[in-house]
């Protein structure tokens, strides 16, 4: 268990001298606290000279690392003292359980947990359909099918061969006949060229049937080894659902009105109504469920990068970044209910005080110098962070190395 009193940390410097903020950090786009800089700090020379656990960063060789989001929450702990609390996002060291830090919302990792029962029986169904998948059987009747089919084409093709010339032999023969013959002797003669022409038709078409026939039994059994394939497939499949829903169902999150609510239920409404991977383990939304759990009073928040930039996107060393849209947004819109937070600047209308320069205008169009900050077509505000989520960081205070 974490008690509150180990992830409750307090300043190493004074802090007389600071402002505590008068309103909660809107997440999504927003300047660090001094207390919540001065925090990171302190978070960051930790991780400079810990000894509790071991990850690599990427900071000396960045081909083998692996960079890291942290947070700290500026929090009041119940006897009044200002303090803060730390996290970091998913897992370190193949642990989600450190020293110092705030716990996850829902251990998976518990050693008495569902998770690890479930998980074992997923890998099993899984085993189970890579080794029939591999089975030999599978592989030859698919080469055998293969073959027998080229052979059948090969078969065919010279069948239509010998069609295509006796048509063409029967064609000059009838020519001949009719200027040479009459009477019976021609009749006999277009006769015979017609039971000819059936006798190679009817050829290919016993030719299709016995190749068909000796396909059928190959490709039968075939068809019920792919059958029971697929069966194990969506077998693994609906185990994986059915895990991954019940996981979903254990991340409960509480606001500071004592509400609680699940991914399940947080995602319903969303366009992506099934949580994303990896949903719920990141820093911001583990420390307000853990401060509203445990009565601390929520401050001022803030998230930083530390080691070396992942590949899907850019993170700089040390900066500070706004909380995640598609995986915290939905679930800090439940959370920060009841808190008082800073408004969202990005639906504050920037160019409200500007004139619009007019470049050019005549009966047709019009062409205009658009200020920075005034949107071109109308749309919701959070679609917006799209745009300006790169620009807080120059904006942001940087945590001093």
């Amino acid at each position: 268990m974490h008690s509150p009193q180990h992830c409750f940390n307090r300043f190493d410097a004074a802090i007389e001298g600071y402002e505590l903020p008068e309103q909660f950090t809107f997440p999504f786009y927003y300047t660090p606290h001094p207390l919540c800089v001065l925090a990171a700090n302190q978070l960051q020379q930790y991780l400079q000279t810990q000894t509790d656990f071991t990850h690599d960063f990427g900071l000396k060789d960045e081909s083998q690392g692996r960079g890291k989001m942290f947070g700290v929450l500026l929090v009041q702990n119940p006897q009044g003292e200002i303090g803060f609390l730390s996290a970091f996002s998913g897992k370190i060291a193949d642990q989600n359980l450190l020293p110092g830090f705030v716990p996850p919302v829902f251990d998976m990792l518990t050693e008495d947990g569902f998770f690890r029962e479930d998980t074992e029986a997923i890998t099993k169904a899984l085993a189970t359909y890579k080794t029939f998948a591999n089975a030999p059987e599978i592989a030859e009747l698919k080469e055998q099918i293969s073959a027998e089919r080229a052979a059948y084409q090969q078969e065919e093709q010279a069948q239509r061969e010998i069609m295509i010339q006796g048509r063409a032999t029967r064609k000059l023969e009838r020519k001949n006949a009719e200027q040479t013959l009459s009477g019976d002797a021609l009749q006999t003669l277009l006769d015979e060229l017609g039971k000819q022409s059936v006798a190679e038709k009817n050829t290919l078409k016993y030719l299709k049937l016995k190749w068909e026939d000796k396909l059928a039994v190959k490709e039968q059994r075939l068809a019920e080894l792919e059958a029971n394939l697929a069966e194990l497939r969506e077998h693994h499949k609906a185990l994986s659902n059915a895990l991954q829903h019940k996981l979903h169902k254990q991340y409960r999150f509480l606001n500071q009105l004592g509400e609680t609510r699940d991914l399940v239920d947080i995602f319903a409404a969303t366009t992506t109504p099934i949580p994303p991977a990896g949903a719920g383990e990141c820093a911001a939304p583990k420390l307000l469920h853990y401060a509203y759990k445990h009565g601390f009073k929520p401050l001022a928040l803030a998230e930083f990068w530390w080691g070396v930039s992942p590949k899907s996107e850019i993170r700089k060393h040390g900066g500070f970044y706004p909380s995640c849209n598609n995986k915290c947004q939905p679930i800090l819109g439940h959370m920060l209910q009841g808190l008082n937070v800073e408004p969202n600047p990005l639906e504050q209308n920037w160019a409200q005080d500007k004139e619009l320069e007019i470049v050019f205008e005549d009966e047709a169009m019009v062409v205009i110098n658009k200020p920075s900050g005034l949107l071109s077509v109308q749309g919701k505000p959070l679609k917006t962070l799209l745009t300006h989520a790169c620009k807080p960081y120059s904006r942001m205070l940087k945590a001093p190395m």
